[in-house]
């Protein structure tokens, strides 16, 4: 016995509907002979007989009629899926998911509340995370990325450019000084990233002054190297937004050494989503005003 298809049930409903061969075909646009097939596909599945026939009249069975109800109840419920789907797609409400890394959160979770004062029925959330998230998977709805995705199913925009400076606190300073040319830098105390990051530009570029007396530490991250820089530990690389937002840090040369591109990403299933382009768009016009924050110039 072969599995029941809506497609079946539809040629059930267009028989009942046009009370014939010839004006159910009108109906689905096909020939008599498909819908000859299709109704004989149904009651293959069903295990019934659907249609008693009679010339070129016709009456349904009992087992026809429910059938027939069977097939208004799934029409019904199709028929109300994709109105509520279309809705949800028009609709600014629900949840949205931004995804980011942790030390970004800071920066990007105030347009949260500019989201709800505009759209009462949104609920965006900044979710910081370890990991490159799966929107496909739908992990989260919105990804900020510091590199344009490679997936022909990811949408992106350029967001802002990032840019990276070398920093120290007012206390290592006073305790070790400032190098003035950025040869000096093998003379001092460095925070380093771990060696798996050394194929990023930002994390990598102070490696080149390592010296060989070993006056370095390695971290993971940029809020485990924000705090190191704080303590004292050493002179580090960080995103322009992380010195910039802790006034115990001395940018040590007033150029950036690096200027990353970051982008807000989202899958293409949302494309039309009126939720995600209007979280989307917000992001995008909050950090136009954060320009200054992020590149470091100001």
């Amino acid at each position: 016995m072969s599995n029941l298809e809506w497609g079946d049930l539809k040629v059930v409903l267009a028989l009942s509907r046009g009370g014939s061969v010839a004006a159910a075909s009108r109906i689905l646009g096909v020939d008599s002979s498909t819908v000859s097939r299709r109704l004989a596909a149904a009651e293959e599945a069903l295990g019934a007989c659907l249609l008693l026939r009679g010339g070129r009249e016709f009456r349904f069975t009992a087992e026809g009629n429910m059938a027939v109800q069977t097939a208004e109840a799934v029409e019904t419920a199709i028929n109300s899926a994709a109105s509520a789907i279309k809705s949800a797609k028009q609709a600014i409400e629900g949840k949205v998911i931004i995804s980011t890394v942790g030390s970004f959160f800071h920066v990007l979770n105030p347009v949260c509340d500019i989201l709800r004062a505009k759209h009462p029925a949104l609920q965006p959330m900044v979710d910081d995370s370890d990991h490159v998230v799966n929107l496909a998977a739908g992990e989260a709805d919105i990804a900020i990325r510091m590199y344009a995705p490679k997936e022909p199913d990811l949408i992106s925009r350029k967001a802002f450019d990032l840019g990276w400076c070398v920093y120290a606190s007012r206390d290592y300073v006073a305790r070790y000084g400032l190098p003035k040319t950025e040869s000096e830098l093998r003379d001092h105390r460095l925070v380093l990233y771990s060696e798996d990051r050394s194929h990023l530009p930002g994390f990598a570029w102070l490696d080149q002054f390592k010296s060989g007396r070993e006056r370095y530490a390695r971290v993971n991250n940029t809020g485990v190297a924000l705090r190191a820089v704080l303590d004292g530990a050493g002179i580090g690389g960080l995103p322009a937004y992380e010195g910039a937002e802790h006034l115990g840090l001395v940018r040590v040369f007033p150029k950036r050494f690096h200027i990353q591109p970051a982008f807000i990403v989202y899958h293409e299933s949302q494309r039309d989503s009126a939720r995600i382009r209007a979280v989307a768009d917000e992001l995008m016009a909050y950090l136009a005003k954060k320009k200054a924050l992020l590149l470091g110039s100001g």
